[in-house]
């Protein structure tokens, strides 16, 4: 597939225009009053939702808007970017960046216009969860968005500090006044948190924060450097042995995939200093994991020093939900919370602080390649901008189209009336449904290791016939299970989606696939089925659970028509049969 660079006349910055009109974000962004009746409604998620509208956005296709306290006006799609009020060489910079990344051709007039709105949504300061696969650009916007709000704060920081220096040196010293109109900090120095699920996420995320704020050249000091280097980066060769697994399994093999890590960042004129301690750092890069070890771990209980983050950008989501879903949620827990003790100047703190009001001037951006109800569920949660929130829900074309044995979807769909109630009634209709019409050679894939847990322990106290594939068990005890099914030892085999992620090994001896529920990545439906060993002359069975709470999963493997289709039909058994 022939790829090429985006020129520089695709993305205009206003170095090459005459300002015009611009509109400073920064400043609309914190002299937003909101009063109780403000607060009440930015914190009604049922209002929000119900009131939330839909529309198409460029480059970001079907999308839902929930409005913060004023309307989200129309969208314009121009690539007049002189009216963002940003710094000049942030903006260069920044399209130096994006040029340097290469996009097939018959995809690049989608990729400008999703890059031109998450450049606008972002810089507006809206909070937006965006399904891409353009990480290259998602990533240059957001580092040159961090850099540029960096800027801002210092400037009215030291700004502010002039004033009150000059103020009180007069007769009197500064009045009550002048004090209150500098209140420009929070209880804490970080308000940038970048959470990624490995090392060399984190390796180019700072590697392109660097490029921001020096260019391209190597002009800039950055300190530690070389530790850097040596800690952060990684291979970038594949073993041979992994030369015909699946691009994105080749991607996740690639560099440091260390998932235990923190680092802080400051940034002082032209020097980035890394390994910054905590308390002095304006950035903080972490894993979840890494990031929970001081807020509730083994490595400490730091949870103050989130309390006054600004901007939270959560990257490759599709990622952390195979590692530990968990820790991303304990860290929104502690977002905002106000710290048991205050070690700063108070008449410097803003009163939206003091008020408890600061996840009302915090901006979320959530990046994902696929759509999950967790990560629209996170982000309806924890959405409190004045700003508003943009979801984005793009048509799906599905993987179907990867399945290369003649097949029959089975498809079974449960009916649920409170979503609480869908784990207890999928295990209760596998149990009464699926198990009863299972044949030796099944492959039962699950998720989520909870719902394995719960089938792990109703078989085993059936005595059935069954082995497993699981992330917590060795690799002799995988092998052994493997070999002992395909030598029909054993009649089923259970196994987990993030054991299988992280793993992508072909299972052999398939005669039936059944799955408990979707997978949350698309393409493993039809690598599952793909694995199959039935007998040709037949038609491969796949039997699969769904409610109507897996209508995103089910959007991303069947598409969006065809889910729509499934989802609208009355009879409980579906079946799908294709050559």
């Amino acid at each position: 597939m022939s790829k090429r660079k985006l020129q520089s006349t695709e993305i205009e910055t206003s170095s090459s225009q005459k300002i015009a009109k611009q509109i400073d974000y920064f400043s609309e962004f914190w002299d937003q009053t909101i009063d109780e009746i403000g607060s009440s409604q930015l914190s009604d998620l049922k209002a929000r939702t119900k009131s939330s509208r839909k529309t198409d956005l460029p480059g970001l296709g079907a999308s839902s808007i929930y409005k913060g306290i004023q309307d989200f006006t129309s969208f314009s799609d121009s690539s007049d970017l002189s009216n963002l009020g940003w710094n000049d060489g942030i903006l260069q910079n920044m399209t130096s960046l994006l040029e340097e990344t290469e996009v097939d051709e018959k995809n690049e007039d989608q990729i400008e216009a999703e890059r031109q709105t998450i450049l606008k949504l972002t810089a507006e300061y809206r909070d937006l969860l965006a399904i891409s696969n353009d990480q290259d650009g998602y990533r240059s916007i957001y580092c040159a968005h961090i850099i540029q709000h960096l800027i801002r704060n210092k400037n009215l920081i030291i700004g502010n500090k002039r004033k009150l220096e000059i103020a009180s040196v007069k007769e009197g010293g500064a009045d009550e006044e002048t004090i209150e109109s500098c209140r420009d900090s929070g209880f804490v120095r970080p308000v940038v948190l970048i959470l990624c699920p490995f090392k060399k996420d984190a390796y180019d995320i700072i590697n392109r924060i660097r490029k921001i704020v020096n260019g391209n050249e190597e002009a800039g000091e950055v300190w530690n450097k070389n530790r850097f280097e040596e800690e952060y980066s990684g291979s970038t060769e594949l073993p041979t042995t992994r030369a015909d697994f699946p691009e994105d399994h080749k991607e996740l093999l690639l560099g440091n995939n260390d998932d235990a890590f923190r680092i802080g960042i400051a940034l002082s004129k032209k020097v980035l200093k890394l390994y910054e301690k905590f308390e002095k750092a304006d950035i903080l890069v972490c894993s979840p994991l890494g990031l929970r070890m001081i807020l509730n771990g083994d490595d400490g209980n730091e949870a103050h020093l989130i309390s006054s983050i600004n901007l939270t950008i959560v990257d490759r989501t599709d990622i952390m939900i195979q590692q530990n879903w968990e820790n991303v949620q304990l860290i929104f827990s502690h977002l905002h919370s106000l710290p048991s003790k205050i070690d700063v100047d108070i008449s410097r703190v803003r009163k939206l602080y003091l008020d408890g009001h600061s996840k009302f001037y915090s901006q979320l951006l959530m990046f994902s390649r696929y759509s999950h109800e967790i990560f629209t569920s996170l982000m309806l949660q924890n959405s409190h901008n004045h700003r508003g929130l943009i979801v984005s829900r793009p048509k799906k074309a599905g993987t179907l189209n990867d399945i290369e044995v003649p097949l029959c979807q089975e498809l079974h769909k449960f009916e649920v009336k409170d979503p609480n109630e869908t784990s207890d009634l999928r295990f209760k209709y596998f149990v009464d449904k699926i198990m009863p019409s299972m044949i030796p050679r099944t492959v039962i894939v699950i998720p989520s290791y909870f719902d394995f847990v719960r089938v792990r322990n109703h078989l085993k106290k059936a005595e059935e016939s069954f082995v497993m594939c699981h992330e917590y068990a060795s690799r002799s005890k995988v092998d052994r299970a493997r070999e002992m099914f395909y030598h029909e030892r054993k009649s089923y085999l259970v196994v987990t989606e993030r054991w299988y992620f992280f793993n992508r090994r072909q299972l052999t001896g398939v005669h039936r696939v059944v799955f408990y529920q979707l997978p949350s990545h698309p393409l493993f439906y039809s690598e599952f089925i793909n694995m199959s060993q039935a007998d040709t002359t037949q038609r491969f069975l796949s039997v699969l659970l769904l409610c109507k709470y897996d209508r995103m999963r089910l959007e991303n493997t069947f598409g969006t028509e065809m889910a729509a289709a499934v989802m609208a039909n009355k009879q409980a058994v579906q079946a799908i049969v294709s050559q």
